[in-house]
């Protein structure tokens, strides 16, 4: 199979709005405070400003409100499909592997450079690592009652593609520990694509 799942479609989507969801509402928050304290600001008139903050929080609040009911409905419509096909359970297992898998790949490596003239040590990102971690961020674990599709995003750089490259049986060997119960072909290589299958045993 080399074809996305509307799980794996939707997965970062929704991800991304549930994170949204908290964060615009802490601004909304923020932006209120800002407000109400301008408004008991008795000794400049700052109306135009409290006008404007208020505007501000209500927008973040509304997009906090449309993040979350986006990112409940892409997850319902999941789960409405599990029910017909599959099994919740599998849902969240998806879910769950897909955050081991990544954490699994991440390369956590940094550079630190030290400072002749300031005595400081600057720590920094191996830029290689960076891009790697970028295609990290997209792989998917699809676990569905007879089959578990893995798709990997292949980095666009060659060293990217090395390091992916170097662990790939490391990896094919961490998917099938973590799937005994599956049995798992060769990876399958489309384009930037990288896909492992696997069928119950």
């Amino acid at each position: 199979m080399t074809t996305k799942t509307y799980f794996m479609r939707s997965f970062n989507l929704t991800l991304y709005l549930f994170s949204l969801a908290p964060i615009s509402s802490v601004f909304g928050w923020l932006f209120h405070f800002l407000s109400v304290q301008l408004i008991n600001n008795t000794l400049v008139n700052l109306d135009t400003i409290t006008t404007f903050m208020k505007t501000i929080s209500s927008v973040c609040h509304g997009l906090a409100l449309v993040s979350l009911l986006f990112a409940l409905l892409l997850a319902g419509l999941e789960m409405i499909q599990r029910l017909k096909t599959d099994s919740i359970w599998n849902y969240y297992l998806s879910v769950y592997r897909t955050f081991l898998l990544r954490h699994f790949l991440f390369q956590r490596e940094r550079v630190q450079k030290i400072s002749n003239l300031e005595h400081q040590t600057v720590t920094t990102i191996n830029p290689i690592h960076n891009e790697f971690n970028r295609a990290v961020r997209k792989c998917i674990v699809d676990i569905r009652k007879d089959t578990i599709t893995v798709f990997l995003k292949v980095p666009r750089d060659q060293q990217g593609q090395k390091i992916l490259k170097d662990m790939e049986s490391q990896l094919k060997e961490e998917i099938v520990s973590q799937h005994s119960d599956y049995y798992f072909s060769s990876p399958v290589r489309v384009r930037n694509q990288l896909w492992f299958t696997g069928q119950k045993r």
